[in-house]
Formats: structure tokens, C-alpha cells, sequence
């Protein structure tokens, strides 16, 4: 794991901007989010800080949410950054990826362990809405870069996807029932 944070240590300190930083437990990597002179604004979503799910801290408000509500509390294309434990946001993620490319205007970090998740899911859904990924191994971690630069959505297209999502979800049941 020391390779990956060696880069995610190197992504935290060339952001600038707005920030939105999901599951960082790591001390060195809050203490380089609060050195960073050019980050204006930084919001913190941690599982710990609540135990009936994540909720959100913010340095100067002291609000608290539910990260469901992410499209509520941030306005489209606000946020320039995005840093997300793919340990804490994974429960989430169906909604999360819709909302990531609402409020995200730059990039979108993911990481952590390769053997826990299914990658391509995650990028496919990506990918519909025209994001470019960039994706890094270390050993059994992985980074993915997503740029939200030139992404669109909107409420029908956002429809479209899920119904389309929910679709292959059936199908995936049903041939695993048809196949037990």
C-alpha cells in the first residue's frame, strides 16, 4: 500500500480548488489536505464519524448528512476534486456515480484493494456518460482517475441509466437462479 499512498500523498498536494474527500482515515493525509494553501473549500465524508452511515464534517459549518443527499447539498459541477476510499463509498455506489458526475467539474480518485471489487462495473457506468478513465495498479491496490471534464448528464439520461442498470441486474439474478 505504500506505493499507492506515496501517490495519493502526491495528488493531495498539487489539488486546488474545492475538494470533497471520502473515507481518508489517514492523519498524513488530512494533515496534507489542511497545509494545501490552494484548496478554498474542503469537505470530509467519513463512516466512522457516525455509525448509521456516512455523514459529512465540514471544517467551518459543522453540518451533517447523508451522503445520499450529495446531489441536495452540492450545487452542479461545485465541486473540483473528489478523493473516495472505495472502502467507504462501495455500499453507496449505484448512487454515488450519478451524483459524482453532477457536482464533479475536474477529476475523481478512487482507490483501494483490487480483490474486494468489481472494477468494470464501476467503469462501465462511467463511461456512459462520456467520463475518460485512467486507470493504475500497485501490487493488489488500484487508482482510478476519472475526468469529468467533459461528462454530461441530466434527469433523463440519469433515468435511463438506472433502468438500464436495474435491467442487467435482473437478468444477472435470473441466470443465476436459471443456472442453480
Amino acid at each position: 500500500m505504500k506505493e499507492i499512498e506515496k501517490k495519493i500523498y502526491q495528488i493531495l498536494k498539487k489539488i486546488d480548488g474545492n475538494v470533497l474527500a471520502i473515507g481518508l482515515d489517514d492523519d498524513n493525509m488530512l494533515k496534507l489536505l489542511e497545509e494545501n494553501n490552494n484548496i478554498t473549500e474542503c469537505n470530509l465524508l467519513n463512516a466512522s464519524s457516525n455509525q448509521k452511515g456516512m455523514k459529512r464534517k465540514i471544517k467551518k459549518q459543522k453540518k451533517n448528512f447523508n451522503i445520499r443527499q450529495l446531489r441536495k447539498k452540492f450545487h452542479k459541477k461545485k465541486v473540483d476534486y473528489i478523493i473516495c476510499n472505495m472502502n467507504d463509498i462501495y455500499p453507496y455506489i449505484k448512487t454515488f456515480i450519478k451524483d459524482s458526475v453532477y457536482i464533479n467539474r475536474k477529476k475523481l480518485y478512487f482507490y483501494g484493494d483490487m480483490k474486494k471489487y468489481d472494477l468494470d462495473k464501476i467503469i462501465s457506468r462511467y463511461k456512459k456518460y462520456g467520463a475518460r478513465i485512467e486507470q493504475t495498479f500497485y501490487n493488489n491496490y488500484f487508482l482510478i482517475t476519472i475526468l469529468n471534464e467533459k461528462s454530461k448528464t441530466n434527469k433523463i439520461k440519469d433515468s435511463w441509466f438506472s433502468l438500464v442498470d436495474f435491467m442487467h441486474f435482473l437478468y444477472e439474478i435470473i441466470g443465476d437462479l436459471l443456472i442453480n
